[in-house]
């Protein structure tokens, strides 16, 4: 009798959300399919029905809080994700709808909350960006755990016994789980849903759990028991590996374990480059639970405070009140550092709450009715947003930037609201600061030829390559017709970043890079090349660019970024610099 072939190696791409690889034995947690109860309510039952959904979302506040108490010391910096779980219970957008759909439309509360989560998944899920799309699993959760509080907690089994190395496999996991399985010491995560923003992926980072994220319908795919290999940073999962792939690997976690004990180490040290030019490193953040990530990584401050998410997904917007103790939690965590907030960059596929009132949408809103151009429209929204931003600036070193500014009067029209807004606190008696620094960000070509101008009216320039990269190029990245003519290392980019760097150095205007382009190896060498000062990306990339630029020379750097520069295509600019860096790199590279 032969033996039954063993099945071939697998392999899924997904989202990265937590660095490291992962070896270990697969755990397939599957949750029962939900069957609903669905009946019409008698008139005047109503309030009965808004009474069971009140039960359950107590019942579900009471095991959120109950998981925040029990977090162990080294996770404290972590109960703020619990908390906004325990907000976004009251909030209008979920518990809020389901009581309207009962009251009017005498529906069961099981059926109310799962509407309104079907309703908050077409929105959502329509949204390119990122950060506001990862809020989706949070409203994903919360709805799974109250519905199951209402159907009497069938939908929610406990975890099961987790063995040490195993590596789980889940459509989704909340906070509490997650605590859970670090606590098991399990190997790595696997979720079906979720974004690299998510809660999830924040927690996953910080409990250092190496993840991967949207892998859909991987539990299809993958058998208890099965082998498997989890690239953290790549995205990527290795089902069944044969030997000779399991051992690359296993030399690969050897080393990356070996490399991010040294940069980890290390991170709190300057940039300092080998012909001792300091280099200034900044985090980007959105959300506050990003803020212990920004400091156990060495980041020197905040370069990009994104402010949409308090205004997405909302029925109403935020009061100046609520900005403002936002605003003054994180500059006074962060003092004495620098914390860059950029006003409000609205529009495009990001507006708040219901914006029907605001008029139809435009049929190309990246070209329409945002950032600054939004803010200017809807004056009270974003006088509300600079008192508070003006508010706490007194607490810390609070400096105040406008996205997608295009021509001098949009910079001066903005100052002036600024001043009106000082002027109104100033007559309140209340403590601000009138004039904390005044910055622009440069994404849309035409501020570069006008850069002399505003520079003279500018305190700082931001260079957002994201978006300057996608209108100069008229290039959507997320768009796979096109997105492979996004390219950071066009001629035209690499010399539109040089004149501005340029510029910024000839009228003594500090100029920080933001954006992908900062955040890896090759392209921050040659942004720093080029001139570049400040770079500013995500939190988890600050260790190894600081690391990167101690073991560089400004010299080489420069030489480099020369060579680069004078490519005729980006193909030729992206093969001379990937081969310069290989050279001179090898190590750091694999």
């Amino acid at each position: 009798m032969t033996s039954a072939p063993s099945r071939a190696m697998d392999v899924v791409t997904a989202q990265g959300a937590s660095p490291g690889i992962a070896i270990g034995e697969a755990l397939v947690v599957s949750r029962p399919r939900l069957r609903l109860p669905s009946y019409r309510l008698q008139p005047g039952h109503e309030h009965l029905e808004t009474e069971r959904l009140d039960k359950a979302r107590s019942q579900v506040r009471a095991r959120l809080s109950a998981a925040r108490d029990g977090l162990p010391p080294e996770l404290f910096s972590q109960a703020g994700i619990i908390d906004a779980h325990i907000l976004l219970l009251d909030d209008p957008l979920l518990t809020g709808e389901a009581e309207r759909l009962i009251q009017e439309e005498r529906i069961n509360a099981e059926q109310a909350v799962l509407r309104t989560k079907e309703n908050i998944a077409r929105i959502m899920t329509k949204v390119a960006d990122e950060y506001i799309s990862a809020r989706h699993s949070d409203v994903e959760m919360l709805a799974h755990a109250l519905i199951a509080a209402l159907v009497g907690d069938k939908a929610a089994p406990p975890m099961p016994l987790i063995p040490a190395g195993a590596i789980l496999i889940m459509r989704e996991i909340s906070p509490a789980e997650l605590l859970d399985i670090a606590r098991s010491e399990a190997a790595g995560l696997i979720t079906e849903s979720g974004g690299p923003t998510s809660h999830t992926a924040i927690m996953a980072q910080a409990l250092e759990l190496p993840a991967v994220v949207g892998a859909r319908n991987i539990g299809s795919r993958i058998g208890h028991g099965d082998l498997l290999i989890l690239d953290g940073r790549a995205g990527r999962v290795l089902i069944r590996p044969d030997q000779e792939t399991l051992e690359n690997y296993r030399a690969r976690q050897t080393r990356e374990w070996s490399f991010t004990a040294e940069i980890v180490r290390s991170s709190h040290l300057p940039a300092l480059t080998l012909d001792n030019r300091r280099i200034n490193i900044l985090g980007n953040m959105e959300l506050e639970e990003e803020l212990p990530a920004l400091l156990n990584n060495g980041s020197e401050g905040v370069g990009l405070y994104r402010t949409e998410f308090m205004y997405l997904s909302r029925q109403t917007l935020p009061a100046e009140e609520e900005l403002f103790q936002t605003y003054s939690r994180v500059v006074k965590t962060l003092a004495p550092r620098p914390v860059v907030i950029r006003t409000l960059d609205l529009g495009d596929d990001k507006m708040p709450g219901d914006s029907s009132s605001l008029g139809p949408k435009a049929l190309n809103q990246a070209l329409g009715l945002r950032g600054i151009r939004y803010c200017l429209s809807n004056r009270d929204m974003f006088r509300t947003q600079i008192r508070a931003l003006l508010r706490a600036s007194v607490l810390g070193d609070l400096r105040i930037m406008l996205p997608m500014i295009s021509s001098l009067d949009e910079l001066r029209t903005a100052r002036a609201l600024i001043d009106e807004a000082g002027e109104s606190l100033r007559r309140e008696g209340r403590p601000h600061r009138a004039d904390p620094p005044l910055g622009i960000m440069i994404e849309v070509p035409a501020a570069l030829f006008i850069a002399r101008e505003l520079a003279a009216e500018s305190a700082f320039f931001s260079v957002g390559t994201n978006d300057l990269i996608q209108y100069a190029l008229a290039v959507d990245r997320t768009n796979p017709e096109v997105s492979e003519m996004y390219q950071p290392l066009h001629p035209g980019i690499l010399r539109m970043l040089k004149l501005i760097l340029d510029l910024g150095r000839e009228t003594g205007t500090p100029v920080s890079i933001c954006g992908d382009m900062a955040a890896g190896y090759l392209t921050a060498g040659l942004l720093v090349g080029l001139g570049a000062e400040t770079l500013s990306m995500p939190p988890a990339a600050v260790p190894k660019i600081k690391r990167f630029l101690r073991m560089s020379g400004l010299a080489e750097l420069s030489a480099w970024a020369a060579e680069v520069i004078a490519a005729r295509t980006a193909g030729e600019a992206a093969e001379l610099a990937a081969r310069r860096l290989s050279d001179r790199f090898p190590d750091l590279l694999t």
